[in-house]
């Protein structure tokens, strides 16, 4: 189950390539792909907005939603001469990410859904909202808010007066493990 938050908290990071040079994981730098109806920059927000259709891929993980936001860190100093990157988004780094409505992700035998999914990079926290649920074979978590600390490895899932934390745990062994 703990393995399911970083995976996707790695996706929503390396989505950023889209925008920066990709980040290298486990010695390589796996392409993320991103798949939607249409995409939109703007440099005064400094955000590049995914909508409709939202298919992100990376490797085997995959995520859907109707909307993926990337929301730059503004950038500091001024642009370099020879640089190609537009303006305002050379030297920036990702302050966070939002995928929204349907979200959807999927990684081997883990899977998830939520309607709202927040990633912040300078603190290392994935927020899941609104009736967050996670799957790992046949075991599964939900509740009202679900957060994983990446940095700490842990993670806290969070009841409302209408939605109660609930986890399933089964006794049977997955395949392969």
């Amino acid at each position: 189950m703990k393995r399911i938050f970083p995976a996707l908290a790695v996706l929503l990071l390396l989505a950023s390539s889209a925008t920066a040079a990709p980040i290298p994981l486990d010695g390589g730098s796996l392409p993320v792909d991103i798949i939607s109806d249409s995409m939109a920059y703007n440099a005064a927000k400094n955000t590049v907005v995914f909508s409709g259709n939202v298919e992100a891929v990376r490797g085997e993980f995959k995520m859907w939603s109707e909307s993926l936001t990337i929301f730059l860190k503004k950038s500091e100093g001024p642009k370099k001469e020879n640089s190609k990157a537009p303006a305002g988004m050379e030297n920036s780094g990702l302050e966070r990410i939002i995928s929204e409505r349907n979200v959807r992700f999927i990684n081997g035998s883990q899977s998830g859904s939520a309607e709202k999914a927040t990633y912040f990079t300078d603190r290392g926290e994935l927020v899941l909202e609104g009736s967050p649920i996670l799957h790992d074979g046949n075991n599964s978590i939900r509740g009202s808010v679900i957060r994983y600390f990446i940095n700490e490895n842990r993670s806290l899932v969070e009841s409302s007066g209408r939605q109660r934390v609930h986890a399933v745990f089964s006794g049977e062994k997955r395949k392969g493990k």
